[in-house]
């Protein structure tokens, strides 16, 4: 198991390589791998579950963004098997998730993301939190899931008008709910031509 000394090297000898100083700042992915690093130790150090909580929620952010540069930074990423090039990509990622939450590249979206645990997290130590509407839409909802496939079938269009029925009743104020009746709408008219369709196909 390559230990956190070891992983840090690795991190320093890809930050110093031309290849990285080419396709983005080495800076960016840096400073955010220390305020990644530094978010953990704040979420360990942290002495009640809602100064954890906050603490995950935050980490969440951290994490999804750091994703972000990394598709700025290795825009030609590709994926066989479980190995991903470039290989310093690859050790970034592991790094990164080695502070709790996923980093990791997606071969159907072609693109890095961030998981969803620091949101799922929050709710379980504080599952009334002010903001555990967030933490619901991006966690158990899935909207931070960083890699997922969607086929169209009846059983998934009849998922989504669950989740988010469920999730307009629980939190109606929230900032995700006009979203969320919108994605109701719009599985409930797609039930319902795939269902016109099924039908018509059985005649």
């Amino acid at each position: 198991m390559m230990t956190k000394h070891v992983a840090r090297l690795l991190v320093f000898a890809v930050f110093a390589s031309p290849v990285l100083a080419q396709v983005a700042p080495a800076s960016d992915l840096q400073l955010s791998m220390k305020k990644l690093a530094a978010q953990a130790h704040k979420i360990a150090q942290a002495t009640s579950n809602e100064e954890k909580a906050k603490g995950w929620l935050l980490l969440n952010r951290l994490a999804a963004k750091f994703g972000e540069q990394m598709n700025r930074a290795f825009p030609n990423t590709t994926i066989h098997g479980d190995k991903i090039d470039p290989p310093q990509a690859q050790r970034l990622a592991q790094q990164a998730t080695s502070y709790g939450v996923k980093v990791d590249f997606c071969e159907i979206g072609a693109d890095w993301g961030a998981s969803n645990e620091g949101y799922l997290k929050y709710l379980e130590l504080w599952p009334n939190g002010p903001e555990a509407d967030e933490a619901t839409w991006m966690g158990p909802m899935g909207n931070q899931s960083y890699c997922g496939d969607f086929e169209g079938s009846a059983e998934e269009l009849q998922e989504i008008m669950s989740q988010n029925q469920r999730f307009i009743a629980q939190f109606p104020g929230s900032r995700h709910t006009p979203e969320a009746k919108q994605r109701l709408a719009d599985a409930q008219k797609m039930l319902a031509e795939l269902q016109k369709s099924q039908s018509k196909d059985k005649k």
